[in-house]
């Protein structure tokens, strides 16, 4: 019989067997797991609905990989963000489920002593040499990007000593997935003389810059409705195009949306985050002392008929999942281990992350809108001053 506690191997790392999901199957009665009749293991593969778990059922034996093809799952359904934890300069890196309570290794060299920003569940990485890529975490798949040192070139960087730009990086925004489409844009945020905005397509072959006079620096990005959105920490929302890689050099023309007055834009200690729910654009405020010790969170419905900010007090069924490259939202009512009406934030201090001990990561929790009380939801400590703990979306 096998136990619940056992796992497989992953390339190379592990993965924890979920065999409740996996219930159908009669281990008990069966000698070989492979002489398992395909037709059913194609029905099972249909009926799980995680796909960690379905990368741990593709797992077990080559029949069972047969059977696991991404034909028989369902590669739209939403998925609960892993947190990927922190980089501790080794070629594994360890993924905690908020529904499992468990870590699993991975083997991911690519990774190692890089920067991570995640989007549309894969990585922009960068070395600090300057390279710089697109890594799918879970099939490996490399997108190798121009390097840092033309993305910075025209702000006369490119001869900076590398202790000046290494942490040059702030934002990385996929439009999609890559592994869905090949028409995507990846817009980035990052430091050369001045807060800049770029962006690549597939085929291009260099960085191109964003012309855009912000009012301080950009805070947050998000794609939503087929355009990106960015708010800097003025208050102004920004909103502009980037058309796909069939348009050889499209014309992009960033427009204020709006300067919101609100008093909460001239506080310190203060970070602010785009996310889409349910259909709708809010922004996030999250308050800290010192910038390094989160106590409140304020959330806010942003109008862009009326432009204006409508707090809300409420997410119902949902929960907003935060930190390290902007902040997404959950359905908790289709998943355990999620809660309704919480945010899950992780330490994203980019400015303190370099100058503690050990960097981020001590500025995690779960928040509820409800009562306003944190509470842990990760039970270890992960730092890291390069790449801390941040949300990873799973997918093929």
């Amino acid at each position: 019989m096998i136990s619940k506690d056992q796992t497989k191997t992953i390339n190379g790392g592990s993965f924890s067997l979920d065999l409740e999901t996996l219930h159908l199957l009669t281990f008990k009665a069966m000698a070989n797991w492979a002489e398992l009749p395909q037709d059913l293991l194609t029905q099972i593969t249909k009926r799980v609905k995680a796909i960690e778990d379905f990368i741990a059922f593709g797992a077990v034996c080559t029949s069972w990989r047969i059977a696991a093809t991404k034909k028989f799952f369902d590669v739209l359904s939403p998925q609960v963000p892993l947190l990927m934890l922190a980089d501790k300069d080794e070629d594994y890196r360890e993924f905690y489920s908020l529904s499992k309570k468990k870590v699993s290794r991975i083997f991911l060299p690519e990774i190692r002593g890089r920067e991570c920003f995640p989007s549309e569940g894969w990585l922009f990485t960068m070395s600090y040499t300057g390279e710089m890529n697109l890594l799918h975490p879970f099939s490996h798949i490399n997108i190798q990007l121009p390097p840092r040192e033309d993305l910075l070139a025209s702000e006369g960087l490119g001869e900076a000593p590398e202790e000046e730009i290494w942490n040059c990086m702030d934002k990385a925004i996929l439009s999609a997935s890559p592994s869905l489409t090949s028409d995507y844009v990846l817009v980035v945020n990052y430091y050369g003389r001045v807060n800049s905005l770029a962006f690549w397509r597939p085929g291009d072959l260099n960085w191109t810059n964003i012309d855009i006079n912000t009012h301080g620096a950009v805070t947050s990005m998000n794609y939503y409705k087929g355009q990106f959105y960015s708010v800097t920490w003025s208050g102004q929302v920004w909103v502009f195009d980037v058309a796909g890689p069939s348009i050889t050099k499209p014309i992009v023309k960033p427009r204020l949306l709006i300067w919101l007055k609100d008093k909460i834009f001239s506080q310190s200690s203060v970070k602010f985050y785009l996310v889409e729910l349910s259909g709708t654009l809010l922004l996030v405020t999250r308050f800290s002392h010192g910038g390094c010790q989160t106590f409140k969170f304020k959330v806010f419905e942003l109008d862009l008929i009326k432009l204006e900010l409508k707090e809300i007090n409420t997410l119902g069924d949902s929960a907003i999942v935060l930190g390290l490259n902007g902040a997404s939202s959950v359905d908790s009512s289709k998943f355990i281990g999620v809660k309704p009406n919480h945010i899950y934030f992780t330490d994203d201090w980019e400015e303190e992350l370099k100058h503690v001990e050990d960097g981020g990561g001590r500025d995690m929790g779960a928040y509820n809108i409800e009562d306003e009380k944190i509470e842990s939801f990760y039970p270890g400590l992960s730092l890291s001053p390069i790449s801390p703990p941040t949300w990873v979306t799973p997918s093929f």
